[in-house]
């Protein structure tokens, strides 16, 4: 049975979802028939179409199952090469690049075609879209001296209440602005087979990784209270640091994107929604740095402002590849990370599979429940799944109180952990751990279950961190310690090639 839906419905292209039970991709390829016409043929389970016409019915067929589906109509075109625009990669093109987008009307279409962009931080507005055709090419400045600096709050007229505006990992500061900037904006589209590339290198943004420029290192794309945007198709690349960042925004769609970075690049995270809800990704291939996806909400400051949580992610058929973590919550997640479903997504040679990392301190609004993960292959992992409620980087993760395995009282600053389930997960070639889940013995995990996991492990793994808390020890093929679990259940759980005991039980209570 396949299942044939629509993802996203832009001015010139249309991107679609099979789903027939296959992880990324399918056997063999699929024929795709447009009006009765062969137009495409892929073994990708999520893939577009393009060159299509505004506000125009199109028939779209995949075996049995066909959608008629209309595109997006399109009020004026605008080129930016009538603004000044060069593309030829040497001139700078960001007024002309600015003054298009500004003079776009709304439901218009901002069309770069074929070129070499070069630009400093660009700010898009409400009810627009842009499309990077096939061969455009946006690139950021080199010089970060063009890179402009968003303060990290807003104050009223009086000066008592605040809006935020540049974040860095999950506190208002001033940073960087993005490549892409969108701000307090609604109706937003970018698409289309084109490149984004800020160009970053350990020359430039990313020689000081810890440090400061004017502000903070800036993202790829940076959204702040933003609704219904859609990014689709294009590649995203050298990232200054996390590529995609949406903050306090909703009805998002991430679709059909490849998002790369040099693997030993710094915090240059995939997509990283902080504090946001009703958010679709699909299809999305990672090579990256850092974690590939990273829910956040925040730190426990962000929280104290207003409990904003990030709630309804639906994660589908993308690819992972070279990351820290494939889909990974927190550990900045202060205002708590609700309703996560993640499935039918290939892991590979990531350090961790699915992660979840808090540590005492981030609050009681810190809480992580909802997370179904299904249908999942895992290749050469590190550890294939982890909570770790001691998760200790940063300055104010190095503390005894984050540190101490005893229990200690449960107080405001106390995180929770609950309701996660895994089901049809296949990990071969595991390194480290299968399974690595430390709760909090004063709050320990409550509804941990295990359905049909099946985990292999690499003959030659050689010993390595499964996680980053103070005193653990390096591990090689470690089938599962659990550790401060309430409610655990299991089925038809398949470990083999393991160092020692299969699992390790530690406070841990059991149900049916």
């Amino acid at each position: 049975m396949t299942d044939l839906r629509c993802l996203a419905v832009l001015p010139t292209a249309l991107s679609f979802e099979v789903d027939d039970g296959s992880i990324w991709a399918a056997d063999t390829p699929r024929d795709v028939w447009v009006d009765g016409a062969l137009v495409l043929r892929t073994d990708r389970n999520v893939f577009s179409l393009y060159d299509l016409h505004p506000d125009t019915q199109y028939e779209v067929r995949v075996g049995a199952d066909a959608l008629v589906v209309r595109t997006a109509a399109c009020k004026a075109l605008v080129d930016p090469r009538a603004f000044g625009a060069k593309g030829d990669g040497v001139s700078d093109d960001t007024a002309a690049l600015q003054a298009a987008l500004m003079a776009c009307p709304p439901g218009g279409l901002v069309r770069l075609e074929a070129g070499r962009y070069l630009s400093a931080p660009l700010f898009l507005k409400s009810d627009m879209a842009v499309e990077l055709c096939e061969g455009a090419h946006i690139l950021g400045h080199r010089d970060i001296t063009k890179w402009p600096v968003l303060p990290g709050v807003l104050p009223d007229a009086e000066g008592v209440k605040h809006t935020c505006l540049g974040s860095w990992e999950g506190e208002a500061d001033a940073c960087h602005a993005g490549l892409f900037n969108l701000l307090f904006a609604q109706n937003v589209q970018i698409y289309g087979r084109g490149v984004m590339d800020a160009q970053a290198g350990f020359d430039t943004w990313w020689e000081r990784p810890k440090a400061r420029f004017i502000g903070w290192r800036p993202r790829l794309i940076f959204m702040v209270e933003c609704e219904q945007v859609i990014l689709q198709g294009m590649t995203l690349k050298n990232s200054p640091s996390w590529t995609v960042h949406p903050l306090f925004s909703r009805g998002l769609t991430f679709v059909d994107l490849r998002i790369e970075a040099p693997a030993d690049s710094p915090n240059t995270d995939g997509l990283n929604p902080e504090s946001s809800t009703d958010i679709v990704i699909s299809g999305v291939d990672f090579a990256v740095g850092d974690d590939c996806i990273a829910l956040k909400s925040g730190k426990i400051s962000m929280a104290r402002r207003s409990v904003r949580p990030t709630r309804r992610v639906r994660i589908s058929n993308c690819r992972m590849k070279d990351g820290h973590g494939a889909v990974v919550i927190g550990s900045e997640m202060a205002c708590g990370v609700y309703d996560i479903s993640v499935q039918t997504c290939l892991f590979i040679n990531t350090d961790r599979g699915i992660r979840l990392k808090t540590r005492r301190g981030r609050g009681r609004e810190a809480v992580i429940r909802g997370l179904n993960c299904r249908h999942i292959r895992m290749e050469g992992v590190g550890s294939a799944f982890v909570i770790n409620s001691f998760y200790w980087c940063d300055p104010d993760g190095k503390t005894d109180e984050v540190a101490d395995r005893n229990p200690r009282p449960v107080d405001e600053g106390t995180p929770s952990i609950g309701d996660i389930r895994l089901s049809h997960i296949d990990a071969i070639g595991v390194r480290h751990a299968g399974l690595y889940v430390l709760g909090l013995p004063e709050q320990p995990v409550d509804g941990l279950t295990l359905d049909h996991i099946r985990l292999r492990f690499d003959p030659q793994a050689k010993p390595g961190e499964p996680d980053m808390a103070a005193s653990i020890a390096p591990v090689a093929r470690l089938g599962g310690l659990i550790a401060n679990v309430r409610h655990f259940r299991t089925n038809a759980l398949d470990i083999d090639g393991q160092s020692g005991e299969t699992l390790t039980l530690e406070n841990v209570t059991c149900s049916t």
